[in-house]
């Protein structure tokens, strides 16, 4: 009996391509998204980012431009396989990029982030809040 790995969609883009639609699926079979999480907490913004096997030195860049904050990089491929020996390839590699908008008013050089054992933090210390009453405007009524 022989193993054959199941793959519904790569089975109906197959399928779709009959009649000339477009493309379900891109060109690269898997785009490499890293799932992030984003909490409010003690005056801060903390944004957690699944990065592994990524060298945050030469692989991740970090920028707040404009109240968003950008993380781009790349995960490359480890080894070079050929597509003839390959027989399941699950892992995802390529370019990324997530954009998160923050707050206004916040400072970029009170941002830092930090990168452990796959984990990328990044802390943005958000402004302090204004709590203002509203200003009651008196409405002056003419006698006609």
């Amino acid at each position: 009996m022989e193993l054959k790995v199941w793959t519904p969609f790569f089975d109906l883009d197959k399928e779709w391509r009959l009649f000339n639609f477009p493309r379900l699926i891109g060109e690269h079979d898997f785009a490499f998204r890293p799932s992030i999480d984003i909490i409010r907490q003690e005056g801060e913004l903390i944004v957690t980012a699944e990065l592994p096997g990524i060298d945050p030195d030469k692989d991740v860049e970090i920028s707040v431009e404009d109240d968003i904050l950008t993380i781009k990089g790349e995960k490359t491929e480890e080894t070079e396989v050929s597509e003839d020996s390959r027989y399941v390839h699950e892992r995802a590699h390529g370019t990324f990029m997530r954009r998160i908008p923050l707050p206004t008013g916040v400072d970029p050089d009170k941002v830092i982030a930090a990168y452990d054992k796959g984990i990328l933090t990044v802390r943005v210390s958000l402004p302090e809040e204004r709590t203002t009453e509203p200003h009651h405007i008196p409405i002056e009524i003419k006698a006609s």
